[in-house]
Parts: structure tokens; sequence; C-alpha cells
């Protein structure tokens, strides 16, 4: 039978829960002492290696959903179940986010080279191809517009995105990619948004006295209402 991500995990976690760790105590190895958390660490991390070597094996395309399956089973793994462990899940959080990190620089770098490819071919076709300048722009003008029109702030649609990502309804990616998808996917009542625009009006929000925009309240309502109906979400 095929072992699954769940199954690597299993097998981890047990090992995990079969290593003692008394934050208490010392060893002295050389002459010198060593925490019990220095020699606890490098043990859980290479048996965590099992799970990483399984997860790059994977098609790049199934990788991201993985990453993201172990950052929940960590999270609520009762196998970190003192001060120790507790913090050797933090570390071991933040390679797996580390990873999803180098990932998301991996397929944007794939999807640049795609588009650059698909580009000179296109070029190409292009020049062989007759005229039909007048045809593209009538179709062009019927066509409807791709993206989303958000008829709130701009603060408000970057809160709404980070509150999606934040409640788990999203994957989670790094903060530039969220602004750079959001203005590829949004506009604010027609107007065209940009990455800068985008980073400088979470900060400004972040530094309110209620650390949100104006109407905040709202949107985290909406993001409850939602959650209720969607028990399985954190």
């Amino acid at each position: 039978m095929t072992k699954t991500i769940k199954d690597y995990f299993k097998e981890f976690e047990d090992k995990v829960a079969g290593i003692e760790a008394r934050i208490v105590e010392d060893k002295i190895i050389n002459d010198e002492i060593v925490r019990t958390f220095d020699l606890i660490r490098p043990r859980i991390f290479k048996n965590f290696g099992l799970i990483k070597r399984f997860i790059k094996a994977q098609p790049l395309e199934n990788q991201r959903d993985l990453w993201v399956t172990i950052i929940d089973l960590l999270n609520d793994s009762k196998a970190f179940n003192d001060e120790i462990k507790e913090e050797i899940r933090e570390d071991l959080l933040v390679d797996c986010f580390k990873e999803l990190e180098n990932l998301n620089k991996e397929t944007i770098h794939l999807q640049s080279h795609t588009q650059k490819n698909t580009t000179v071919k296109g070029n190409s076709e292009k020049a062989n191809k007759p005229d039909t300048t007048v045809k593209g722009n009538a179709k062009k003008a019927n066509k409807p517009d791709a993206k989303f029109n958000w008829q709130g702030t701009q603060a408000q649609l970057v809160y709404l995105i980070e509150q999606l990502y934040k409640q788990g309804f999203l994957s989670p990616i790094i903060q530039p990619e969220k602004h750079r998808l959001t203005a590829q996917h949004f506009t604010v009542k027609g107007k065209n948004l940009n990455q800068k625009n985008l980073a400088q009006a979470r900060d400004n929000s972040l530094k309110t006295k209620k650390g949100k925009p104006k109407r905040g309240e709202e949107i985290e309502q909406i993001i409850s209402a939602v959650k209720k109906q969607n028990p399985n979400k954190n």
C-alpha cells in the first residue's frame, strides 16, 4: 500500500513522542555542558528529513498543498508536549514556511520562463499571420473585464485578503506574493492596483489604533460567518 503524507507524519510523530525531553537536564560531553535541547533538536530534524524528501519527490504542482498539510499537522500534533519540544515545533514550522517561500520563488521563475518562451513563439507565429487587427480589437472591446472590481477602499481589500490567509481559507504564501496576486486579480472602483501601494495600505492600517481599516469589523464578521458554515477551518 502506498504511503500518504499523513502516514509519514504519523511515523515521525511517534518517534518525536518517544524522545524524552527534560528542560532541567544538562549533559556533559567532552567537558562541555550541552543543553537537552541541543541534543534533541538534531534527532527530531533528522527524522523530519524523511517527510521533506517525500514532499520534494512529488510533482511541483502538488508540493504546496503537502507543505500546508504538514504545517497543519505540526500545529495540531500532541507529540510536542513539553517546553523543549514546543520550541522545536516552532523551528520546524519556520523550516516549512521557508520551503514554501522557496517553492513560491521557483514557481514564479518557471512561470516567467514559460511566459517568455510563449511570447517568443507567439511573436513568431504573429509575424506569419495575416493582419486581423480590426477584427481582434472588435473582440477585445466586447470582452468583459477579467478582474474583480472591489467597491470598498484599497485598505479594506488588503485587510480582507489578509484575513482570508490568516483564517486558513487561502494557502500560506509570502507577503509580496499576496500583493502581487491581489493587484493581478482586483481593481478598486475600476482603478488598477500595484504592489507598492497595497503594501503601504497594509502598513498604514497596522499603524492605526485598532490595527485595521475603517469598517474592518464588518469584514471580520463576514469571515466569521463563513467559518461557522465551514467548521473544518481552524
